[in-house]
């Protein structure tokens, strides 16, 4: 089910806009927990279902849905873009449907060996965490699902050899086998986005106007499918697209040197390069380029005279692709003696590297695309933050700069943001930073430099004229130490009226003289362009409000916990209640109390996972093996400790509240000493594992030890029902994390997820002897 889960989502960072993958998560997790939910409904619709048969129904379910979503997404027109875009999105809650049944049909049959099921079931998923990343390593995304339904069939086998084996059940097994082997043999090896969908940049290319763009070649890995397309209008210049968005230039590095009109594209015609006309020799011995991805950046600092060049990018496929087209580049990341390329996340070289640079390069470092196996994180998230910016000073010479290339003002403004707030940290306030820096802009893409120390007032001078010059002042700029100039000028076709024009960006000019606080810039901007941290790192957030989709979600939340609420409160007996799914509580009081308990737990167990991934990833680096060493550790924890709890015969009630206790002072421990914990480069993957282990292991105990005490009160009937329950809780942690991360930050969801563990516990120490379920053994 995770395996199938992961590579569903790796299938949705191409098809859908990268923000689309963490809904599927949410919907899958919804899909699970109705499945626990709608078991007893379905042995009403097939009274003759079994496991086995759920098995194979969600092998054949898994199949279908996956070819269908292939089939929609690659074949619809354009202008079924968004119906299409809808109708996928949805098509996942089926398969895991039918997974949550089969899941809860194990622990309705056994509630008393919940602690071995639960053990073994979440031992599976951390084996999946590391049979995934090799799985999609080894053949695309597109197989990988229907090897899922391969390992289905295969696995009810076990099932049949339990069971008088039937007519149906063997051809729904035969039926299942063949499904299976024929998507592994015609799965598409390559997808492309859905058309129309104009944040994916490969539908500009392929569907442009001259239909003349083409794929060259598809590269699956655990990190997204990697895609080369050429047009032929542009005979010097590939594309290369991750998950179909974020496109990079991969240049013939002979036709730059041939055509001067080529080469002016990166030099004349693109901001980076700006700074290198005032550079002296001694300012440029060395540059360290964070994302060079298809190697302009790379050009731009060679074209500059830079002597050593130090490149870091994260995406292994996509340097393997300039590799291997040596000849077309002209060897840039393979024969060229003074440029390095290592394969690594940016933040993650910058914090373990003693080296410093004259020049650090960040170009449009944007992923857009999820790059972690568990779809929460974006690769680009630390590389924005103010503690990402002040690293980035460290790493400079005393005469070094930083050169970023934004896509926008809005962009801009943040990054703005960072660095005043890194600046103030090193006592140095905002007015005076603003002389540590400039600005220029060309077709509407704006370049800041920032330097390590003051520039001089001589030396923007220069820098202010030569702009003008050479035509970077197309759009918002600034140059420190030079006074501002307004003019009045004429609307066209309109002599009765005037605008006023300004030369610098009036609001940068503003901060520069301190008439203008960048805390009040931000709250008069009507796009979100607050500093962010490394605890919340959504630099690519702009929305003053919650975004899509979590405004969403968000609704449904407040929906479910009115469902809630109305379950545990009702007072009537069993006959005046109308609403089916109410009746149980009316008639069992005790169902009250381990409702809430599952919710908290599922709650929990989610804001858990997702604060310690997003907050552990800054340490490991690389997010997919970050990601499949915490997934893996944290799921062992979980696994090992409900194998533990089937040790526990007595006082069940008290285990749960030491572990769920034990739960809330492990996240309060690792949010305030995460930082001495993993003080050490070299074994911080181990050290990084035995947190997320030694939780997981105090994680494991209350979920099964809960569902043992339930079959204790004859509450046995109701086992799938609750497990359905805390799969539906999980979506609500999901979405809760993501909402407080965003709003407040990581932090506060570590606190919150243990404190739910912690108010879990009080309601079994609270609840009356005469009314709890708790007090017996």
């Amino acid at each position: 089910m995770i395996i199938y889960e992961i590579v569903l989502m790796r299938i949705f960072a191409v098809i859908l806009s990268y923000h689309y993958v963490f809904a599927i998560l949410s919907l899958a997790l919804l899909g699970l927990g109705m499945g626990g939910l709608l078991l007893k409904k379905g042995g009403v619709i097939w009274p003759s279902i079994s496991t086995n048969k759920l098995i194979l129904s969600t092998a054949l379910a898994a199949g279908i849905i996956t070819a269908l979503i292939l089939y929609l997404t690659q074949a619809a027109s354009p202008s079924w873009s968004t119906p299409i875009t809808y109708t996928v999105l949805f098509l996942p809650v089926l398969p895991f449907l039918f997974f949550g049944m089969t899941i809860a049909s194990f622990f309705q049959q056994a509630p008393e060996r919940s602690s071995l099921l639960y053990g073994f079931d979440i031992a599976g998923g951390a084996l999946a965490a590391l049979l995934t990343v090799s799985l999609l390593n080894s053949v695309p995304a597109t197989t990988a699902a229907f090897i899922v339904v391969f390992v289905l069939a295969a696995a009810s086998i076990i099932l049949m050899t339990a069971e008088s084996l039937k007519w149906s059940t063997s051809i729904l097994w035969l039926s299942t086998l063949l499904f299976a082997a024929g998507g592994i043999w015609l799965a598409p090896q390559g997808i492309l986005p859905i058309k129309n969908n104009q944040s994916k940049d490969i539908n500009r290319l392929l569907y442009d106007a001259s239909g003349n763009g083409r794929v060259i070649e598809t590269r699956w890995s655990a990190f997204g499918q990697t895609t080369l397309v050429e047009n032929d209008q542009l005979p010097d210049e590939k594309m290369i697209y991750v998950d179909g968005a974020a496109g990079t230039s991969m240049f013939s590095f002979q036709a730059l040197l041939n055509d001067s009109t080529l080469r002016s594209d990166l030099t004349s015609n693109f901001g980076q390069f700006f700074p290198f006309y005032f550079l002296n020799e001694n300012e440029k011995d060395s540059a360290l380029i964070i994302g060079p991805g298809g190697g302009r950046d790379i050009l731009v600092a060679l074209f500059g005279g830079v002597s050593s060049i130090t490149g870091v990018e994260v995406n292994p496929d996509l340097v393997q692709i300039v590799k291997d087209y040596e000849d077309f580049n002209g060897g840039l990341y393979t024969k060229l003696p003074n440029v390095e390329i290592v394969v690594v996340e940016g933040r993650s070289f910058i914090r373990n590297t003693s080296e410093k640079y004259d020049l650090l390069m960040l170009a449009l470092p944007v992923t857009k695309s999820s790059r972690s196996i568990d779809g929460y994180a974006l690769t680009e998230n630390y590389l924005f933050t103010v503690e990402a910016f002040s690293d980035y000073l460290d790493r400079l010479t005393p005469e070094g700069r930083i050169i970023f290339v934004t896509h926008g003002n809005a962009e801009l403004y943040r990054l703005l943001g960072l660095a005043l707030k890194a600046f103030e940290k090193r006592g140095i306030p905002n007015q005076q930073a603003m002389n540590h820096l400039y600005s220029v802009s060309k077709h509407n893409m704006p370049a800041l430099v920032v330097k390590k120390t003051p520039f001089e007032g001589k030396d923007m001078q220069e820098r202010h004229a030569a702009l003008h010059q050479l035509g970077y002042d197309q759009g918002d700029y600034f140059v420190p130490f030079q006074e501002q100039a307004s003019y009045l000028l004429p609307v066209p076709n309109d002599s009765t009226s005037t605008i006023e024009w300004s030369m610098f960006d009036q609001n940068l000019y503003d901060l520069s003289d301190g008439t203008m606080t960048m805390e009040n810039f931000a709250k008069k901007f009507p796009l979100n362009i607050s500093p962010v941290y490394d605890d919340n790192p959504f630099f690519y957030n702009f929305d003053k409000t919650l975004p899509s989709p979590f405004r969403q979600l968000y609704g449904l939340l407040v929906l479910g916990l009115g469902v809630v609420v109305m379950v545990v409160s009702v007072k009537k007996s069993p006959d005046q209640v109308k609403i089916g799914f109410v009746k149980p509580f009316a008639r069992h009081k005790k169902m009250k109390w381990f409702l809430l308990v599952f919710l908290l737990l599922g709650v929990g167990f989610m804001m858990l996972e997702i604060a310690l991934f997003q907050k552990l990833s800054l340490y490991l680096g690389n997010p997919v093996s970050a990601t499949s060493v915490l997934l893996f550790s944290l799921l062992l924890g979980v696994g090992v400790g409900s194998l533990s709890s089937a040790w526990i015969t007595d006082r069940l009630s008290l285990a749960v509240i030491f572990s769920t206790i034990a739960v809330f002072f492990l996240s309060l421990t690792y949010n305030f000493f995460l930082d001495k914990f993993l003080a050490s480069a070299a074994s911080v993957p181990l050290q990084a594992g035995l947190l997320t282990g030694s939780i997981g292991f105090a994680m494991g105990f209350p979920f099964p030890l809960t569902l043992r005490m339930m079959n204790n009160h004859g509450l046995e009937k109701f086992t799938a029902a609750m497990w359905g329950a805390n799969g539906l809780a999980s979506v609500a942690g999901a979405v809760t994390a993501m909402i407080i991360g965003i709003e407040w930050g990581f932090t506060e969801v570590l606190i919150a997820g243990g404190g739910l563990y912690l108010f879990a516990s009080l309601l079994f120490y609270y609840i009356p002897a005469s009314g709890s379920p708790f007090r017996s053994k």
